[in-house]
């Protein structure tokens, strides 16, 4: 089954709007459209402006100066447009000085008797928010939006929405400006960027300024961010391309014009079905919600000219604001790829490399792993494809292999049959978290949920594994949501029976059976450190982390389906258990394992104290 993933509830499309006039344009002088009054510049680092010239201005000099409030030059640099013409326009670029923090300023461009002005300009921390319809649901149509709303003023947190849009769109880009954060604007910005915008505001300097580029179109595979040159080098690339060209093969303009009116015509009666819906009951849940109205008319035809096709936000979109300074990416997608999950990880690579190419810099990149999610009719017929697992493994494999790439776990963020879950403040904030411990250096912020470090396969058919990042390793609710069910709280929090651990093994035949999982209050350090562990976290010193009892845990895992275990999993489902945490609150992230033997060669001789893991204890200090 291939995921309707659809647009974010409420998210608009850009439409057709009348003509405005061109807001960047003064004489032969045209500045990019992202450039404007309100808008927050690059702190620390070369700030590119840029821009073209008309075409016989080719060669012509470009100077650009910020000026402070009493009109005082505070920095001044100059270009010449580019010799070369293309599409009538000759480009230009100029790198101010880095500037500290600091503003309101003038930024002013002047390209002979031509000037453009922008006033109210701030230098602070900007990131780029990039990726599909979780990333794209806006503020107001999230979690507890009327209370952030009444909360968000905020003149030093700002924002520019990118057109969405699959051909360049120079009327849509004269009516973008940047937004300062208020009730009246922020309804329309990107929930997940606020609450990681307002999170930096609140733990930096308070008088630093942040601002968000965003930059996300529903509903959008990674194909769309890419350019045919980056996909054209690999097979799992060229293969998107191959199935837009044959999916617009043979048709006329007329026929793509009828077919994506026919379309838009179904989504705005769906559109106009789930306001109804939830205009009679507000509090309507999701499945009644679908049960009423549908799924959302997906996917959209593709044409020469969609959003949804291979390469076009990322030439329409993305080259536009490229390379306006930035201290970072933010990137949320990967539900439109689920067909073909095991090329993920090569095209996510492959993105990066293109996007930092583009910035000339190695900026962060920092990753939302996708959450838990399956669709209610699939579940419903006992079917689970397991893809979203391959997509997470990917998400976290870029992030531990990749230079300064980062990603965050949300396994406890997702809404069964809803894939816009509306808890956008989680994901923000822990996004938020990882940019201040590791961009900005605050290491006492938490953002390791319990991450696996070796195991060892004991005789028994145990298996028993070492965490990092476990200090109050425990066991809480079962699925996202699911913290208060009754069931939570007739067992320890030490102890899961199989079929809510979330843990399964498999022996020979491959077949994976759910594993009651016990946890160990008081980890026997020099078992971990003199016994043969097989290590899988290799970024870690003397085990990953320096050696204490508060940091590492233990977890032993067991069935009689598999007394032979050689491979397990945890939270390996698109929906199911995941229950584990340390007392940060962040959840173990899903992983698989290997359990053949990678140490030296097995010594099945071992002492006994090694043989039999201690009992586990229950919080009442009695054996279970």
């Amino acid at each position: 089954m291939v995921t309707a993933t659809g647009i974010a509830p409420g998210s608009e499309m850009t439409a057709q709007m009348e003509q405005v006039e061109e807001r960047n344009v003064s004489g032969v002088l045209h500045v990019a459209a992202i450039f404007g009054s309100h808008m927050v510049l690059q702190r620390n680092k070369p700030i590119a402006v840029f821009g073209a010239l008309a075409a016989d201005c080719a060669g012509m000099e470009v100077v650009a100066e910020i000026h402070d409030f009493d009109g005082s030059l505070i920095a001044q640099e100059h270009a010449y447009s580019s010799q070369n013409v293309v599409n009538g326009f000759s480009q230009w670029r100029v790198m101010l000085p880095a500037q500290p923090e600091g503003g309101p300023y003038t930024l002013r461009i002047v390209a002979g008797n031509d000037a453009i002005e922008f006033d109210d300009v701030l230098i602070g921390e900007v990131w780029l928010a990039g990726g599909q319809s979780n990333m794209e649901l806006e503020l107001r149509n999230s979690e507890h939006a009327d209370e952030a709303l009444e909360d968000c003023a905020d003149p030093l947190l700002r924002f520019y929405n990118v057109p969405k849009t699959g051909v360049i769109n120079r009327n849509a880009e004269n009516t973008s400006s940047w937004q300062e954060s208020s009730p009246e604007n922020s309804g329309v910005m990107s929930a997940v960027a606020y609450y990681f915008a307002r999170k930096l505001r609140s733990e930096l300097d308070p008088d630093l300024p942040v601002g968000i580029v965003d930059c996300y179109i529903g509903g959008t595979s990674i194909s769309c961010w890419m350019s045919e040159d980056a996909l054209n080098s690999s097979d799992a690339g060229r293969d998107y391309l191959t199935r837009y060209q044959r999916a617009i093969a043979g048709k006329t303009q007329q026929q793509f014009e009828l077919e994506t009116s026919e379309w838009e015509s179904q989504v705005d009666e769906w559109n106009a079905n789930v306001a109804a819906a939830r205009e009679a009951d507000p509090d309507i849940a999701q499945e009644k919600l679908s049960e009423q109205c549908g799924t959302c008319p997906w996917p959209p035809p593709l044409t020469p000219t969609s959003q949804w096709r291979p390469c076009g936000p990322f030439h329409a979109m993305l080259e536009r604001i490229m390379p306006y300074s930035l201290a970072g990416f933010l990137w949320y997608q990967g539900e439109e790829d689920e067909q073909y999950c095991g090329f993920y990880r090569e095209l996510l690579g492959m993105m990066i490399g293109e996007w930092r190419a583009l910035w000339s810099e190695n900026l962060p990149f920092l990753i939302v792993q996708l959450p838990q999610w399956i669709d209610g009719k699939t579940a419903a017929d006992g079917n689970d494809p397991m893809r979203w697992p391959v997509l997470r493994e990917a998400q976290w494999d870029a992030a531990q292999s990749i230079d300064n790439v980062y990603a965050i776990c949300t396994i406890d963020c997702g809404e069964y049959d809803n894939i816009h879950p509306l808890d956008k403040r989680t994901p923000g904030e822990r996004l938020a978290n990882c940019a201040l411990r590791q961009i900005y250096g605050m290491d006492r912020v938490p953002v390791h949920g319990p991450t696996v470090l070796g195991f060892r396969c004991d005789p028994n058919g145990r298996v028993r594994l070492f965490f990092r990042y476990a200090h109050g390793l425990h066991f809480e609710g079962t699925t996202p949501g699911s913290g208060d069910d009754d069931f939570d709280g007739q067992l320890p929090t030490l102890v899961r029976v199989p079929e809510r651990s979330g843990f399964e093994l498999a022996g020979s035949d491959g077949m994976f059976h759910p594993a009651t999982a016990a946890i160990f209050v008081d980890c026997d350090i020099d078992d971990l450190v003199n016994s043969r562990v097989n290590v899988v976290d290799y970024n870690a010193t003397e085990f990953g982390i320096p050696i204490n009892s508060r940091s590492i845990g233990t977890i032993t895992l067991a069935t009689p389906d598999v007394p032979e275990p050689v491979a397990m999993r945890y939270a390996w489902r698109s929906w199911g258990p995941a229950p584990l945490f340390n007392d940060d609150g962040l959840p173990a992230q899903p992983f698989r394992l290997d359990l053949t033997d990678h140490t030296a060669p097995a010594d099945h001789t071992a002492p006994a104290e090694h043989a039999e893991p201690a009992e586990p204890v229950t919080p009442d200090d009695t054996a279970d």
